[in-house]
């Protein structure tokens, strides 16, 4: 039975509508005011039925920064238009009509854990100023959606939509940076293609841009192996993935596609032992049409360890330094740039970005926060793994999860040389993880918390909060 003090979804409706209604007819003092009032009675009652699709509309908007592909779509900002809608959902899901309960798991505590140690260090922080503005810009927004997220898809259908909206989203990144690099825009050290970067995008670095491209490769190629019609979008959604991530020319992307490929077939098919000595072939014939030998930075040209790789050398070792100098709570998040002139072994006149999402977190975080990512990854990786080998999943189940699978994988390899550890691909993945899991185990995953299952309008209630 639902909670008594939970509204029914058709008196919760009514109340939105008899409520927008009433503020429609109170302002008709000018017709301006009116359209108004019908506008927020839509506005509400939108925001009642398609909930959840909100939360995952901003958080793809804000992992694949959408609205930084055109200067165009810049005065908008829509993510702070989408910010305010979501917290205006979840306070609606979570204390109004109470459809959707807080549950935790075990990374949960881990990550909440985390985010404690990120604040105080913020706190703490020698660049006050950065830390703030990157924990209250970024941070808290992608640990409160990797929860909400969790919280609110509740059916089978939900997960595999988002699934194809990371898809989608992906193939309007890839088509935009394939367009780049055919027409020559956007390009830096002569042949890596970027987006935005004339304009301040995020994705104007070519290894960010490598990492965006990357998050939604998992569910494209694990969807393109499964059977059915829809795997043919997939695959050429994939194919354009790949193009763009070997036009990014980055070591760290070729390396998350690696992961993914080698994860997902490892985990479907009964292959001999012989042909993953094939693996490192894969990565050398991708290195080489990426044309990674082509690069002013990092390329054949330069002899012995080139300078690309002692640059990520020299980052590491004062990220060492800084963890060590601040074990518990590191420099403070987005303080390693600035404090990289203080902890470097080697200063060649600039501060370098670390280029690596163990080295930030331990720079950024601690060792403190360095042991409590590392066992939020290793939980996410054996929770995905128990998942899968369950027997009783459907077809549709094991692709999605091998999905979420291989690109929790991918994220551990391709993070040793991307920074990627305070952004969204790791958390949405977590998210989809975590509502699996709670489709798939219809019973209270923490004592203490209460989990709602959506099963013929009726709740399954856990111990009370």
């Amino acid at each position: 039975m639902m909670h008594s003090g939970a509204l029914q979804p058709t008196s919760a409706f009514l109340l939105l509508l008899i409520t927008a209604l009433m503020m429609a007819l109170a302002m008709t003092v000018h017709p301006v005011v009116l359209l108004a009032g019908w506008a927020v009675a839509i506005a509400m009652i939108a925001l009642w039925r398609y909930s959840v699709w909100m939360c995952v509309a901003f958080a793809l908007l804000s992992a694949f920064r959408l609205h930084e592909l055109t200067p165009a779509l810049l005065p908008l900002r829509l993510p702070q238009l989408f910010a305010m809608a979501t917290l205006a959902v979840l306070m609606w899901q979570l204390a109004v009509t109470r459809q959707s309960r807080p549950f935790l798991v075990g990374e949960g505590k881990i990550l909440l854990a985390l985010f404690a140690v990120t604040t105080v260090g913020m706190l703490l922080a020698s660049n006050r100023g950065l830390a703030m503005g990157y924990w209250s810009g970024s941070w808290i927004k992608v640990v409160l959606m990797c929860f909400a997220i969790s919280w609110l898809l509740k059916t089978q259908k939900q997960i595999v939509q988002t699934g194809w909206l990371i898809i989608a989203a992906g193939a309007v990144v890839s088509l935009c940076a394939l367009y780049n690099s055919v027409n020559g825009l956007e390009v830096v050290e002569g042949t890596r293609v970027t987006i935005g970067r004339s304009w301040g995008s995020m994705l104007g670095d070519p290894n960010d841009l490598a990492l965006v491209l990357l998050f939604p490769v998992s569910f494209a190629f694990n969807r393109a192996l499964a059977q059915g019609p829809a795997r043919w979008p997939a695959l050429l959604v994939l194919c354009a993935l790949v193009a763009a991530v070997l036009a990014t020319q980055s070591r760290g992307g070729l390396l998350g596609i690696c992961a993914v490929v080698g994860i997902s077939v490892f985990s479907r098919y009964r292959l001999p032992k012989w042909v993953w000595l094939l693996m490192p072939v894969l990565l050398m014939l991708l290195l080489s049409v990426a044309g990674v030998a082509e690069r002013q930075s990092g390329g054949a040209a330069e002899s012995g360890i080139d300078e690309s790789a002692m640059g990520r050398i020299y980052a590491w070792q004062a990220a060492i330094s800084m963890g060590l100098s601040h074990p518990l709570f590191g420099v403070g998040l987005d303080n390693f740039y600035v404090n990289y002139y203080f902890h470097s072994p080697h200063w060649d006149g600039k501060n370098h970005a670390v280029h690596s999402s163990w080295f930030q977190v331990l720079a950024e975080a601690g060792v403190l926060g360095l042991i409590l990512f590392v066992s939020f990854v290793i939980g996410l990786i054996r929770r995905s793994y128990s998942l899968i080998a369950r027997g009783s999943l459907t077809d549709e189940q094991r692709v999605w999860l091998l999905a979420i699978h291989s690109g929790i994988a991918s994220f551990a390899v391709s993070g040793t040389f991307l920074t990627q550890a305070f952004t969204w691909p790791l958390y949405i993945l977590a998210a989809l993880l975590w509502a699996y899991h709670r489709i798939l185990t219809p019973t209270p995953v923490t004592p203490g918390y209460s989990v709602s299952i959506s099963c013929d309008n009726q709740s399954k209630r856990g111990d009370s909060l």
